[in-house]
């Protein structure tokens, strides 16, 4: 019996199979960006330090650090810009640039413009699904810092990660 060319080949898929038809192409560039710091980071305040500049911010800008396994900034991405007390995020945004990034860590940092820096019920609520999704992936969530006037809040050293 002749199968018909237009049908799936069950014994060509079987030899000729490489992976997934989606191909993703990772570019690599020669110059690191100017503003990614040369140092790992080892700590939330080193974090809040170097983000601190978002405090003078009037809406919340979600930012996503991706790592390597050093801890090393590979890149930086602006997920979100929200309102005056709002930043819409969802994780999915988040994992696909840290994903594309091949980062194997992860760390999220926004601010609340009105200055304190204590998480809403939505950040915790969010950053739990992101624990969560992180926890089946390679890339570990290592803290989600929240920025405020001279201070701020870090979900890792608060024993909520």
């Amino acid at each position: 019996m002749k199968q018909k060319s237009n049908s799936f080949n069950l014994d060509l898929f079987r030899e000729t199979y490489k992976g997934p038809t989606v191909r993703v192409k990772l570019v690599v560039m020669e110059k690191t960006a100017p503003y990614l710091p040369t140092t790992q980071f080892t700590s939330s305040g080193q974090v809040a330090d170097y983000f601190s500049p978002l405090e003078e911010e009037p809406r919340e800008i979600l930012i996503a650090m991706h790592l390597d396994n050093k801890h090393r900034p590979l890149s930086i991405e602006e997920v979100s810009k929200g309102t005056l007390t709002t930043s819409l995020f969802e994780p999915k945004a988040i994992l696909q640039g840290a994903i594309l990034a091949n980062a194997a860590a992860l760390i999220l940092v926004h601010q609340h413009p009105a200055g304190d820096p204590k998480p809403s019920p939505e950040d915790i609520e969010v950053t739990k699904r992101l624990k969560k999704l992180t926890d089946i992936l390679p890339v570990r969530l290592l803290d989600h810092v929240i920025i405020g006037k001279k201070n701020y809040f870090s979900f890792a050293d608060q024993a909520l990660l």
